[in-house]
């Protein structure tokens, strides 16, 4: 968030070309940190703290992204645009056309991760909850949706410890930084089928979402009776507007084609505790697209793209160079490997490569995750399924140590469930 909550401000000491500032609030003879991103924690042992800690990453910027995606698009590409079959992920409004029934689709996703930053080592983890949709048909052409997904994770805790003088004394020094919140989407939709092969929708909503900020210092080993533990939080509220068009075409009954146009509009940081300040940001457009065809009667294979223009937001940030425009590429197979009756029990295999939209020390970091899933589909008839569950498992990485100094590794397990009336 650039210097959000800053007052009076000293840059902390360049590291490894790293140009982003940290806050400091004077007190007595000592400093309490309001504000420290990785640049601060880079020349220091940093060990990611476990109760809040989910990537390291997300201290640039306004974090890292979260995709509103189930687990069946979270294998077959990772980006959510043009499956054929059930996709109630929240990037294209008209993916969700033709939809017969009414029902409810919501996702769990927990992780764990293997930090490395100069030498030291942490393990983390975490879990999100990337989607809820409410699904209700209107006649046999319209069908309207209520969703709920991630877009910004900015979750992440460090331990520094170190030693520090005060007066004629040096004394052990510990920091405890925790941030705490991110930004998700609210998004009130409609998908119309236009002729059997054709069909259109539209989406309006929100960004909202909290940002909490805590620092706690403490003085460990130390007589001194003029050096207290002191605790320095912030927090600030977000809103921001957004629209979404979205295109969904059958050219032919084994191929679907599909592409969405996303605006948004000023992201406003509403300071709401400490010396927190108000910033404001502006969002990004994001252009999606997608195909996937049946190569046999039991195999489909996807593939899909993403492109988020973040480069726009470079003035609402202290380093101009902070933000960049970031692309997303994935594919999968799956394969219908058993059916009994009307349940089918899906095998799927995918890949998925993501930019992140904040460059750390002049670099664009960048995730890879290969991914393996199963499903199940029960009680189908002509009007679709009763009931979906899927599960997708990830293996990845995030970063390159040559370039910054900091990678991760991480396994990420997506799990799905949607329920429908009949």
């Amino acid at each position: 968030m650039g210097r959000a909550g800053c007052g009076k401000t000293t840059r902390a000491p360049q590291a490894r070309g790293l140009r982003a500032p940290w806050c400091v609030h004077r007190t007595r003879r000592f400093s309490a940190l309001t504000w420290l991103p990785l640049a601060g924690l880079m020349p220091l042992a940093l060990f990611p703290s476990p109760a809040r800690g989910q990537s390291l990453f997300a201290t640039r910027g306004l974090g890292v992204p979260v995709a509103p995606l189930d687990a069946r698009a979270r294998v077959l590409g990772g980006v959510g645009v043009g499956l054929l079959g059930l996709n109630p992920s929240l990037v294209n409004p008209a993916e969700v056309a033709g939809l017969r029934r009414r029902g409810i689709s919501v996702a769990s996703q927990p992780s764990s991760r293997s930090m490395q930053l100069e030498g030291e080592e942490a393990d983390a983890g975490a879990t999100r909850f990337p989607l809820l949709r409410i699904l209700y048909p209107v006649g046999s052409r319209l069908v309207t949706s209520l969703g709920y997904g991630g877009y910004l994770d900015q979750s992440w805790g460090v331990v520094t410890e170190r030693r520090e003088v005060i007066g004629q004394d040096t004394v052990p020094v510990r920091d405890l930084v925790e941030s705490s919140g991110g930004i998700a989407q609210l998004q009130l939709s409609a998908a119309y089928v236009l002729s059997p092969a054709l069909a259109v929708g539209a989406a309006v909503g929100l960004y909202t979402g909290s940002l909490e900020r805590e620092v706690t210092r403490t003085f460990e080993d130390t007589t001194l009776t003029n050096v207290q533990r002191f605790q320095t939080r912030l927090r600030w509220g977000y809103r921001g507007p957004q629209a979404t068009i979205g295109l969904r075409w059958d050219p032919l009954p084994v191929l679907r084609l599909a592409s969405s146009v996303t605006w948004a509009g000023e992201l406003e940081a509403e300071g709401e505790e400490g010396d927190a300040r108000d910033r404001s940001f502006d969002l990004p457009w994001q252009i999606a697209g997608g195909a996937s065809a049946w190569l046999a009667p039991r195999i489909l294979a996807g593939i899909s793209a993403q492109w988020t223009g973040w480069a726009a937001a470079q003035d609402d940030f202290a380093d101009p160079d902070l933000a960049t425009n970031a692309w997303e590429l994935g594919g999968g197979l799956e394969w219908e490997a058993s059916r009994a009756g009307e349940r089918v029990f899906p095998l799927r295999l995918g890949f998925h490569y993501g930019q992140f939209p904040f460059k750390l020390q002049g670099e664009t970091p960048a995730e890879w995750s290969v991914a393996l899933g199963i499903g199940a589909r029960f009680a189908g008839d002509e009007g679709g399924p009763l009931a979906v569950v899927d599960a997708a498992a990830e293996r990845g990485g995030r970063g390159d140590r040559n370039a910054t100094g900091l990678t991760e590794s991480f396994w990420r397990l997506t799990v799905s469930l949607s329920l429908f009336g009949r």
